[in-house]
């Protein structure tokens, strides 16, 4: 598999909310995310810590030091016919073995989550990573 590459500073306003998901404003995507057509994306939701990494089966594979996650949820007009307009594709973020000096970004992934006819349903005050470093809710 190759991986997408994101930096440890991207991720920082995440690690240390222990798993608690945030959600990313376009503004603020990572890098490794430029190249998704933003039209598409509807909502990007990520958690992690590096404190607690986790093993974790995806589609059959089981990826050790998982220190993150991802999920985009996009909208998908070849699905919209059957009733499933957003797709879920969820990936894996480990530290990189080889450096320390970054993550790796496995995925996409889909799980039974994957075919959606609508956005889930946000907790309230959900803290939304803003750009300049600062959190909204």
């Amino acid at each position: 598999m190759r991986y997408k590459i994101m930096s440890i500073e991207e991720f920082k306003q995440i690690v240390s909310r222990n798993w608690v998901p945030v959600q990313y404003s376009e503004s603020n995507w990572p890098t490794w995310m430029k190249n998704i057509p933003s039209h598409k994306v509807e909502l990007v939701l990520a958690s992690g810590t590096f404190i607690d990494p986790r093993t974790v089966l995806v589609e059959g594979v089981t990826i050790s030091g998982a220190v993150g996650g991802m999920d985009i949820y996009r909208h998908d007009p070849n699905d919209a016919p059957q009733g499933f307009p957003i797709n879920k594709d969820h990936y894996v973020l480990m530290v990189d073995p080889d450096s320390g000096a970054c993550l790796l970004v496995a995925g996409p992934y889909k799980d039974n989550e994957h075919w959606l006819s609508e956005l889930p349903e946000l907790p309230p005050g959900i803290t939304v990573i803003d750009p300049n470093g600062s959190d909204e809710s």
